[in-house]
C-alpha cells in the first residue's frame, strides 16, 4: 500500500459547450479514458462521512488499482472550495477491495458489508499548467445496471507544494468564463448528491431547549472522532491520535457535565475511559519521544550518542502501545461503542423528555458548577502543592473550560472569554505534568551506564521546568478568576 501526499483541487461544473478560457502555457497535453467502479455500503456510509472507496483503471496504464479518498465529515470545518483529502492506494483485483483498505473504513461501515454501488467512465483531457494539472472530464455514469447522469467537470489540482497562488488565480479564470464551484464528488453527481450524515450537529440558539444543547455537545465530539478513524489506521501521524484522544475526552467530559439531564450514562462513560486510555498511551509517548529528542539534541556529541538508547526504548513501546490501539478499533467492544456514540448523538438519554427548559439557563448552571469545582479545588491548595494536586486542578480547569466552550453559541464572546483563560490554565499545568512524566519514565528505565548517565542530565532539566511551570500557573489562574469573566454566569 502506498500512502500519496495530501491531494489539493478545487472541482468546476460547467455545462458541456462550456469554452475553457486560456490559462497559461500548458507544459504537456495528454488525454486518458478512466473507468472506475465505486464500492460502498447499501446505505452509502463511506459516502455520508466524506470518503469514496474505487477501483480504477487507465487506458494508457497509468493507473490500475484501488483509492481510498479520506475526506472531511459533514460539519468539520473546510477550507472553503478548496478538497484537501488524503489519498491511499492499494493494489488488487477490482472484484474486491483490498483487505488494508476494507480495514481502514472498518469503524466508518461498523460491520456493513461493501459492494459496488455505481460505476464511472471519464473521456479526460490533461492540461499541466506550472504546478498544477487542469483536468477536463467529460463524465458517463451507470447505476445498478440503469444509465446514470452524464456531465462535464473541470478539476485542477496542486502536483507540489506552494500551488495555492496559481489554483486561486486558475480558480478566477475559469469563474469569469463560468465556471461554477462545487465540493461535491463525481459519485455524489452520479447518485443525486450526498446522503444524509449519519450524525448531525444541531442549531444551538439562544432560545433552544436543554435537549437540544446535549445533542449539540454529543454529536461535535462523535463527528470529530469518526471522523479521524481512517486517519488513526492509515499510519502512524500524531495529529489524528491527538484530536481522536480530545474527542473522547471531550465526550466523557461533557457527559459528566450535562449528568443533570441524562439518564445514568456512566456505562459510556467507562468505554469512553477505556478508548480514551487506548489512545492516551500513544499520545503520551508521542508527547515525551518529541520532548526529550529535542532535549537530546542539544547536548554535546557522545551525550548525544549515549541517550540513543532512551529513544529506542521509547519509540519501541510507541510501537506496543499502538499495536494495541490498533487491536481496539478493530475489536467488537469498539464497534460497538461507535454505534452506541451515534444513536446517543442522535436521541440524547434525556431523563425527562418533556424538559422544556432552556439551554441558555443550563448552560450557565453547568459551567457555574463546573467553575465553582475548580475554584474550590485551588483555594484547598496546600502553599506548595504536589505534582499530584496540580494534575487534579489541571482536569477540573478542562471540564469548566469544556463547560464555557458550549456555550459559545448562545453567549458569544464572553464564553469564549471565560474559556480561553481556563485554556492558559490548563496548558500551564499541562507543562508541568510532561515534566512529571518525563522523569518518571527516565527514572524507571533500565539502561546502560552511560545512558543512565545522560537519562541522570535530562531529569535534571526537567526538574528545571517543572520549577519554572510551578511559577507560572498561578498568575494563570488569577486571570481566570476575575469576576468579569464570569459576569455571563449570573
Amino acid at each position: 500500500m502506498t500512502e500519496h501526499p495530501r491531494e489539493r483541487e478545487v472541482k468546476f461544473e460547467v455545462p458541456d459547450d462550456f469554452d475553457l478560457p486560456p490559462l497559461g502555457r500548458a507544459v504537456e497535453r495528454s488525454s486518458v479514458k478512466l473507468h472506475a467502479r465505486y464500492w460502498d455500503t447499501a446505505d452509502r456510509r463511506l459516502l455520508r462521512w466524506g470518503h469514496t472507496l474505487r477501483h480504477r483503471h487507465a487506458s494508457d496504464g497509468s493507473e490500475d488499482g484501488w483509492t481510498l479518498k479520506v475526506g472531511v465529515p459533514p460539519g468539520a470545518p473546510t477550507a472553503g472550495a478548496i478538497l484537501d483529502r488524503q489519498e491511499v492506494d492499494a493494489p488488487g483485483s477490482p472484484d474486491e477491495p483490498p483487505a488494508r483498505l476494507a480495514a481502514l473504513v472498518l469503524g466508518t461501515v461498523r460491520g456493513a458489508p461493501l459492494e459496488p454501488i455505481a460505476t464511472i467512465e471519464t473521456d479526460r483531457d490533461v492540461l499541466h499548467v506550472g504546478i498544477v494539472e487542469v483536468s477536463d472530464d467529460r463524465v458517463s455514469s451507470s447505476v445498478d445496471g440503469m444509465a446514470g447522469p452524464s456531465f462535464r467537470q473541470i478539476e485542477i489540482e496542486a502536483k507540489g507544494p506552494g500551488a495555492d497562488p496559481l489554483l486561486a488565480a486558475l480558480s478566477r479564470r475559469l469563474i469569469r468564463a463560468g465556471a461554477k464551484t462545487t465540493t461535491a464528488a463525481k459519485l455524489e453527481t452520479v447518485l443525486g448528491g450526498r446522503p444524509e450524515p449519519e450524525v448531525v450537529i444541531p442549531q444551538l440558539r439562544s432560545k433552544a431547549r436543554v435537549d437540544v444543547l446535549v445533542a449539540y455537545a454529543l454529536a461535535r465530539s462523535v463527528i470529530r472522532l469518526i471522523g479521524e478513524d481512517p486517519k488513526l489506521r492509515a499510519g502512524a501521524d500524531a495529529d489524528p491520535v491527538h484530536d481522536a484522544r480530545v474527542a473522547t475526552r471531550r465526550l466523557r467530559s461533557d457527559l459528566k457535565t450535562l449528568e443533570p439531564y441524562l439518564v445514568p450514562v456512566e456505562g459510556l462513560r467507562e468505554e469512553l475511559g477505556w478508548l480514551g486510555g487506548l489512545l492516551g498511551a500513544v499520545r503520551d509517548l508521542d508527547v515525551l519521544i518529541e520532548r526529550l529528542d529535542a532535549r537530546i539534541r542539544q547536548l554535546p556529541r557522545p551525550d548525544r550518542t549515549a541517550a540513543a538508547p532512551i529513544l529506542t526504548m521509547l519509540k519501541d513501546e510507541h510501537e506496543r502501545r499502538r499495536s494495541e490501539l490498533l487491536d481496539g478499533l478493530g475489536s467488537v467492544r469498539y464497534l460497538t461503542l461507535l454505534d452506541e456514540l451515534i444513536e446517543t448523538s442522535r436521541t440524547p438519554p434525556m431523563n425527562d423528555p418533556t424538559d422544556r427548559r432552556r439551554a441558555r439557563r443550563a448552560l450557565r448552571k453547568v459551567t457555574r458548577k463546573a467553575w465553582r469545582r475548580t475554584a474550590r479545588a485551588v483555594d484547598r491548595l496546600e502553599p506548595s502543592p504536589p505534582d499530584a494536586a496540580l494534575h487534579e486542578i489541571r482536569k477540573r480547569a478542562k471540564r469548566a473550560r469544556y463547560a464555557a466552550e458550549l456555550g459559545r453559541e448562545v453567549f458569544g464572546k464572553r464564553a469564549m472569554r471565560l474559556a480561553q483563560r481556563l485554556a492558559d490554565v490548563q496548558d500551564e499545568l499541562g507543562a508541568l505534568q510532561d515534566t512529571v512524566v518525563a522523569e518518571e519514565r527516565l527514572r524507571s528505565s533500565q539502561l546502560p551506564n552511560d545512558s543512565a548517565f545522560v537519562a541522570g542530565m535530562l531529569v535534571c532539566g526537567e526538574r528545571a521546568a517543572r520549577a519554572e511551570a510551578r511559577g507560572r500557573w498561578r498568575p494563570a489562574w488569577k486571570a481566570a478568576r476575575s469576576k468579569r469573566l464570569r459576569r455571563w454566569l449570573v
